[in-house]
This record gives structure tokens, sequence and C-alpha cells, in this order.
């Protein structure tokens, strides 16, 4: 293990009252408090998939994987904020053309590491869902559109996101122009930059979970995008090295699983801590000393285990394969999502399971039990969280086996 890795997990554990303080008020303001988001920024966390040549700390993606899952054993919404900022800067950074990614994280030279920069690198916030629309004119594009659940988007400096389009801009001379040749299988997708002062912010964050992760919307209308902060979605990385290698989706499916893990770990802490001293009825007894919370306990943390080892297993291989300087196999890529999918889903069973012990008690506000449940829930409605995964490695698995009997 790197000693970066240990040096984030020891500064995670060393804030712990903070950031759990944090997610109380974060319910509250219904995004992250700035205190908390500063000493993020004071960690480096924001910068974990943020090629090293910008100035980032890029982790492999299994150190990553544990680092948000420590983080989100103290709190979820703090460990959300990380992660999504971490991946929109990874996505800005690797993919975007040279003077597009200078612009926004500093010219060459001039790139200090996160955790001696005090927060001068970019926090970036957005999503990759097409929801906008993007006319092609003279060196870039016009957008149009409306983003939601950009996660972080209140204390971002930039924002992403995509829109279908048919045609490339209009080259300039001098410019850089976005490349039209990779395929998404959803037709050309074009993912964007711009500075969050030049977007409508949209105060709409009101939900049943993960209220504290500040996923507003914003919205543009007709802005000018130049194509230097534009890519297309499915194109190799231009920089970044083994890491971006893995390509999409490898390179964001080690943010919501280990997130989950984490939560799921502490949901099984809290209501073991709350069966040994709480019985159902009075005179009763413990919830501890039922033969039925037992056997939930236990098949509990073996569930939970076996989740962070399937997902980590597959994620380590697609990595290993980026690190032969490959890219993932088509089959890598869908065990990572599948892997992805089952890891989520298994820790909201697991937390549902378990909710249901700690009775009318666990309703309250003041109950970590129903923050733990409504946020698990809430991260298995994550789009690259469907179901849509399984089919895909259930018609990869069908075609293999039709070719191997022809």
């Amino acid at each position: 293990m790197s000693l970066l890795r240990d040096e984030l997990l020891a500064g995670i554990r060393s804030h712990r009252e903070q950031f759990s303080s944090a997610g109380d008020r974060a319910e509250e303001l219904r995004t992250l408090p700035h205190d908390a988001v500063a000493t993020l920024r004071e960690l480096g966390l924001f910068w974990l998939k943020t090629p090293a040549e910008l100035g980032g700390t890029p982790l492999s993606p299994v150190e990553f994987s544990e680092v948000i899952e420590e983080l989100a054993y103290i709190d979820t919404s703090t460990a959300w904020a990380a992660m999504i900022g971490a991946g929109c800067n990874g996505l800005a950074g690797g993919w975007l053309p040279e003077s597009g990614a200078r612009r926004i994280f500093g010219p060459v030279g001039d790139a200090a590491a996160p955790s001696s920069a005090g927060g001068r690198l970019p926090v970036i916030a957005g999503q990759l869902a097409p929801r906008g629309a993007g006319t092609p004119v003279a060196g870039g594009y016009l957008v149009h559109g409306r983003w939601g659940f950009s996660s972080g988007i209140v204390h971002a400096d930039w924002l992403i996101g995509a829109f279908k389009s048919g045609s490339p801009p209009v080259a300039v001379t001098g410019g850089d122009s976005a490349d039209d040749g990779a395929g998404t299988g959803f037709g050309r997708m074009v993912v964007f930059a711009i500075p969050k002062d030049e977007a409508e912010v949209i105060d709409n964050w009101h939900v049943a979970g993960l209220q504290g992760t500040g996923s507003l919307d914003f919205s543009v209308d007709g802005i000018f995008v130049p194509s230097e902060l534009t890519y297309d979605l499915g194109i190799p990385a231009v920089r970044g090295g083994d890491l971006f290698r893995l390509g999409m989706p490898a390179f964001v499916s080690n943010e919501v699983p280990p997130l989950a893990i984490g939560l799921a770990r502490r949901a099984i802490d809290d209501i073991t801590e709350l069966a040994a001293h709480t019985a159902r009825f009075p005179g009763g007894p413990t919830v501890s000393e039922r033969v039925v919370f037992q056997h939930e306990l236990g098949r509990a943390e073996v569930r939970v285990r076996a989740a962070r080892a399937v997902h980590r297993e597959a994620m380590a291989a697609a990595f290993a394969t980026a690190v032969a300087d490959g890219a993932p196999t088509d089959e890598q890529q869908l065990a990572v999502t599948t892997a992805s999918v089952y890891a989520v889903e298994t820790c909201a069973d697991v937390v549902s399971e378990l909710f249901k012990f700690g009775g009318g008690r666990a309703l309250a506000l003041s109950n970590p039990l129903q923050r733990h449940l409504r946020n698990v829930l809430a991260a298995r409605q994550h789009v690259a969280l469907s179901e849509e995964n399984y089919e895909a490695a259930g018609r990869y698995l069908l075609e293999s086996a039709k070719a191997r009997r022809s």
C-alpha cells in the first residue's frame, strides 16, 4: 500500500469529529458546511483522480476505494462530496485537450500538490447525462440545457455536463477540435466544462436521501463553450497514465460502491450498539439476545465483506490491465459494472434488513439508522447502478457461449 493512502486514512481519522458534525449540519444546510469543504481541500481529497501533471495525487482504484470507504464510515455526505469532486476533476483533467486542461488547472510548472496548494486547485461538479443540446459554431458550441444531481455544486469552481451532438464544431485555425471518432453506444456525446459563474444554479435539492450532498441543478441558455473545453465521451484519455487507461465506465466505478460499503459497515456497528441495550418490549430480552438478530447480524457482516471483495477484485483486474499498458477488455468492464451494482444493492439490502430491528426509535431524526437507510436507498438510485448492467453482462455471456458452440 502507498504512503499517500496511509496518510489520507490517518488524516481522515484525525478529523473524525469534524466530519461527523459536518454530516449533522449538512442535513439542515442541504450541502456540506464550508469548514468541512476546507478540510477536504487541505487533505487533498478532491484531487485523488486528477493527473499528477496537473497537480493531482492520483490513487490506484483499490486505494481510492479504501479512502472513500473510511470517509463514508464516518459520514456519508462528506464522503459523497469527496467522491464526486475527485471523479469530476479526474474527468476534466484526464480527457480535456491540453489548452482546456491548463485553462482549468493552471499552466505547466505552476501546479502544486493539493496537500500543499491550500485549495488552489479547482473543484469541479456536474454529471455526464446528456440533458442538453450543443449547436456547433466556429470554434466550439452554443450549449443549452439543464443538468440535475450536480453534487457539490455549492462549493465547486467549475461544472461539467454532456449533450448529444451529431457533428463537431467548425474548425478554427489554431484551435483544438473535438474528436468525432469515438462511439458510446448512444450516439455521439460531448462532455463540456464551464466556470460555475457562467451557469444558473437552481436551489431545488429537497429530497428524502443524501440530503447533505448539495446535488442542485444548473442550467445554461445559449452559452458559448470553446472546443478546448470539450471532449467526446468514449475517447482515450489524453494524459494521466495507468489510472486513465481504465477508460469508461471503469474510471468512475470505484466511487459509489466503496461509499455504500462504508455506510453499511457503520450501520452494522450502530445497530450492534443499539441492540445491546434495547428491548422491543419492557422486560423482554434485548435485541442482541434474540437468535433471529444474531443470525441476521452475522449474515450482514459476511454479505458486506463479500460485496467489497467482488467489487475490489473486479477493479484490481481492470487496473492490472491498464498498468500493463492496455485498455480493460469488454469482459473486465462488465465485471466492474456488475460488481458495482451488486455491491451497492447488497449494502442497501443489509441496511434495510437491519433497520427493522431498531423498532420505532430508529425512526427518530436523532437516530443515525434512519439516515443510513435513507442515504443507502438514495445511493442505490444512481444512474450508474442500473440493473441494465446485469442485462448487458447476461447478453455477453450468451453471445460468448454461442460463439464457443459455433
